[in-house]
């Protein structure tokens, strides 16, 4: 695991904006409620979340695990009757599936900032507590299912093309001719 170092100007960011948020310079971690307060399509969610991660990242991924400390997701897919993927658990213990690994590098272009990242779960709660309230989603969510959120990302950026290629050649163990990997895209509408 690789340390995620926060400097003065992350920290003093993270006092005044986020002020139910500690940072334990010691064991480099923060954890604290997460509380926010924003709008989408006019829908103005105000919400509160208790968050715990270590600032260190490995090697598949440049974010931090963050982890849902009181279960409060976890409830509201029970509630729901539904499954922890449904509302982006990864885990029993809290742990949030935040994004497609694949799409980090899209979505945090300078790696690491604690600014956008905490913007990041900011949307990312902002998503389960509207899914919560209205029962419904308010916007389309990413795919738990590692084909799925592939497939996915091809048809939103063509850059992804080579990743779904290498995983399809993967499974038939062989190269796929140029023929037929267009073929396997006009049949999945990647074209």
């Amino acid at each position: 695991m690789e340390q995620i170092k926060l400097n003065k100007e992350d920290i003093d960011f993270l006092r005044k904006e986020y002020p139910e948020l500690d940072y334990n310079e010691a064991n480099n971690t923060i954890s604290g409620d997460l509380c926010f307060c924003r709008s989408y399509d006019e829908k103005k969610i105000c919400g509160k979340y208790a968050v715990e991660f270590k600032l260190e990242h490995g090697d598949n991924s440049i974010l931090p695990k963050v982890r849902e400390t009181k279960g409060k997701i976890l409830n509201i897919a029970k509630r729901k009757n539904k499954s922890r993927a449904d509302v982006h658990l990864n885990s029993h213990d809290g742990e949030l599936c935040l994004i497609f690994p694949l799409k980090e590098k899209e979505f945090y272009p300078n790696g690491f900032e604690l600014k956008r990242f905490l913007n990041h779960l900011e949307e990312h709660f902002y998503w389960i507590t509207y899914f919560d309230r209205y029962n419904e989603k308010p916007w389309e969510d990413e795919p738990h299912n590692g084909m799925e959120a592939l497939i996915k990302a091809a048809k939103e950026n063509k850059v992804y093309r080579k990743n779904l290629k290498a995983v399809l050649e993967s499974l038939v163990y062989r190269k796929l001719t140029r023929s037929e990997f267009r073929r396997y895209l006009k049949e999945n509408k990647l074209l």
